[in-house]
C-alpha cells in the first residue's frame, strides 16, 4: 500500500495546474488523483499533457462531463484513493515540497491526522496545534489514516459548510493527533473568483 494519496479536485483551473503538480514531492511511496469536475477551459488537457511529460510522478488523472461541485468531487477521490493516508490538494494551491515531504515522515500508520501550517499570499502563517486545530476544519490541513476515516463523507447537497461537517464528523471519533509544526502548503488566499471570496460577496 502506498503511504499517501493526494487528492486534488480542478474546476477551470488551467492556470494552477503546473505549479500545483511541480510542487508535489517526486517520491515513490505517493500518488496524487487529480479530478477534472468538467472544466470549460483547458484544464482537463493540461493535466492529461503533464501526465504524459512526467512520468515520474504518479498521476492519476480522472474526468467528469457533468460539473458537480467541490463535495462531490471530494468523495469520488476519497473514493479512489489507495493510499494509507489521504489529503486534500485545492487545485488553486501548491506545496511547499521539502517541507511537505519531511511532513510525510510522520505518517507512521499509527497516528489517524498529522498536521501541517499553512501560509497565505501575504505571508502569514497559520500555525496548528491542539488548541488551534477546530479552528482549521479545512481538510488541506492534515493527513488523515484512510481506514480510521472509513465512511466519512462530505455532505454533497452543502454549498459552502461541508468541510465543516467532515471535520466534526472526523473529530467525534477522537483520533490520535501530531502536530509537525512545519509550514508545508501554500493556501491562495485572498483570491478573486476562490470559494471564500464568492461566498464573502453571497455568490455561493
Amino acid at each position: 500500500m502506498l503511504k499517501l494519496s493526494i487528492l486534488s479536485a480542478f474546476y477551470n483551473e488551467e492556470q494552477f495546474v503546473d505549479k500545483l503538480l511541480d510542487s508535489v514531492p517526486r517520491r515513490s511511496d505517493l500518488e496524487i488523483i487529480a479530478r477534472d469536475d468538467a472544466s470549460t477551459d483547458g484544464t482537463y488537457a493540461k493535466l492529461l499533457a503533464y501526465k504524459e511529460a512526467h512520468p515520474e510522478l504518479n498521476l492519476r488523472v480522472l474526468h467528469d462531463d457533468v460539473n458537480h461541485g467541490a463535495f462531490y468531487n471530494a468523495n469520488r477521490l476519497i473514493e479512489a484513493a489507495t493510499g494509507e493516508y489521504i489529503h486534500f490538494l485545492d487545485g488553486d494551491d501548491y506545496l511547499y515540497t521539502d517541507a511537505y515531504s519531511a511532513a510525510m515522515d510522520w505518517l507512521d500508520g499509527v497516528t489517524d491526522c498529522v498536521y501541517i501550517n499553512l501560509q497565505i499570499n501575504s505571508g502569514m502563517t497559520f500555525v496548528v496545534n491542539e488548541g488551534s486545530r477546530m479552528g482549521f476544519c479545512a481538510p488541506t490541513t492534515k493527513f488523515v489514516r484512510r481506514a480510521f476515516a472509513e465512511g466519512i463523507k462530505f455532505p454533497e447537497n452543502e454549498k459552502n459548510a461541508g468541510d465543516w461537517y467532515y471535520n466534526n464528523e472526523l473529530v467525534g471519533r477522537n483520533p490520535t493527533c501530531k502536530y509537525t509544526y512545519l509550514t508545508a502548503y501554500h493556501y491562495n488566499h485572498p483570491r478573486d473568483g476562490s470559494i471564500y471570496d464568492l461566498l464573502s460577496k453571497g455568490q455561493l
